[in-house]
C-alpha cells in the first residue's frame, strides 16, 4: 500500500493509503471508518479487494495520522463533506467516481455527501456499515418515542440509551481526560462488548494509537449537536447502496433503520447476528456480500 498526505481545507492534511490499480480499468473503492477508529479498520477489506480493485481509505481529521484541526467548528459536517470530495480528486480526478464504503461515522459521513445532488455523479454505489442516514436516526428514535404506543416507546428508549455516550461527549474536558487518563481501562472495557474475538489487532493498541483514533475527535459529536444532523435528500436516492445492519451492535439498534427504502430506491440490506465492527467480527461473510453487491453494480 501507499501512502501520502493529501491537502485539505483549514490547513488539515488527510493521511491517505491507497493500492495500486491490478488493471488499466480497475474501479476505485474508498473506505471511511468511524469512531473510535482509524483506517487500519478496514485491512481486512483492502486486503482482499486489492486483487480487482484500487482500493483506499483515509483518517477522518484528528484520526489517526491526519492533521488535528486547531478548533471544534473544523469538524462540522460541511467540512468532513469537503474532506471526501478531495479525496475523490486525488484518487480519480475531476471527473472519476467511486465506490464508497463507510463505517459508523464513514458511514454517516458519506450518507452526508450523498445527499447532496451534486455529488453523487462522483459515486458509483455506497455501502453503509453500522449506520444508517444521521436524519432517519434522529427521526426513528423520537419518533418511536412520541408514538405514545408501548412498544415503540421501548424501541426508541432502547436506541436512546445506548447513545448516552454521545451525551457524555457534549461536556467539555471530561471525555478528553478520561480518554488521556484511562486509556487502556477505557479501550479494554470497549473491546471487552465489541464482539470482537481476542485475536484481533484491534486489543493489542499502544496507548498512544488509541488517543489518535479518541481524544480529538470527540468534536465530532459536539459539532453534528451542535449544528443537527444532516437533511435527508430531497427525493429518493437513485444510487446503488447497501446496508450492513449487525443486529447486535452495541450502538445502533436494528430499528432506527427503519423506512430507510423510503430514501433509497436502490437498495438491498444485509443483516446478520453479530457486533459493531461486523466487518472486522465477521470478515469473510461481509467480503463476499459486499464483493456481490459491487459486482451488481452497472
Amino acid at each position: 500500500m501507499n501512502s501520502r498526505l493529501v491537502a485539505s481545507s483549514e490547513g488539515v492534511n488527510l493521511y491517505l493509503v491507497q493500492s495500486d490499480l491490478p488493471s488499466k480499468d480497475a474501479e476505485t473503492i474508498l473506505f471511511l471508518h468511524g469512531y473510535p477508529d482509524t483506517h487500519i479498520s478496514w485491512e481486512k477489506q483492502l486486503q482482499f479487494f486489492s486483487k480487482n480493485y484500487r482500493v483506499a481509505a483515509f483518517d477522518i481529521r484528528g484520526a489517526g495520522k491526519s492533521s488535528i484541526p486547531a478548533e471544534q467548528r473544523s469538524y462540522r459536517m460541511t467540512e468532513l463533506v469537503r474532506d471526501t470530495d478531495r479525496v475523490i480528486d486525488e484518487l480519480v480526478g475531476k471527473e472519476g467516481k467511486v465506490h464508497l464504503v463507510g463505517h459508523d461515522w464513514g458511514s454517516l459521513i458519506f450518507w452526508s455527501y450523498i445527499s447532496a445532488p451534486e455529488n453523487q455523479k462522483r459515486v458509483l454505489s455506497f455501502s453503509a456499515v453500522a449506520c444508517p442516514h444521521p436524519m432517519l436516526f434522529y427521526k426513528n428514535i423520537f419518533g418511536k418515542i412520541l408514538a405514545f404506543r408501548p412498544e415503540a416507546v421501548f424501541e426508541g428508549m432502547q436506541q436512546f440509551l445506548k447513545s448516552y455516550y454521545i451525551f457524555f461527549f457534549q461536556f467539555p474536558f471530561i471525555p478528553e481526560f478520561v480518554w488521556e487518563n484511562f486509556t487502556t481501562d477505557m479501550w479494554s472495557l470497549l473491546m471487552k462488548n465489541s464482539g470482537l474475538p481476542e485475536s484481533d489487532s484491534m486489543y493489542k493498541l499502544t496507548p498512544e494509537e488509541i488517543k489518535s483514533c479518541t481524544v480529538h475527535t470527540i468534536n465530532l459529536y459536539r459539532e453534528i449537536f451542535k449544528n443537527g444532523a444532516p437533511q435527508l435528500p430531497r427525493i429518493p436516492l437513485q444510487l446503488p447502496i447497501s446496508v450492513f445492519i449487525p443486529e447486535d451492535d452495541l450502538a445502533i439498534t436494528p430499528e432506527v433503520y427503519d423506512n430507510v427504502d423510503t430514501i433509497a430506491r436502490n437498495l438491498k440490506i444485509n443483516r446478520i447476528q453479530a457486533n459493531h465492527w461486523v466487518h472486522r467480527e465477521r470478515p469473510d461473510w461481509f467480503n463476499q456480500n459486499l464483493n456481490s453487491f459491487l459486482r451488481s453494480v452497472k
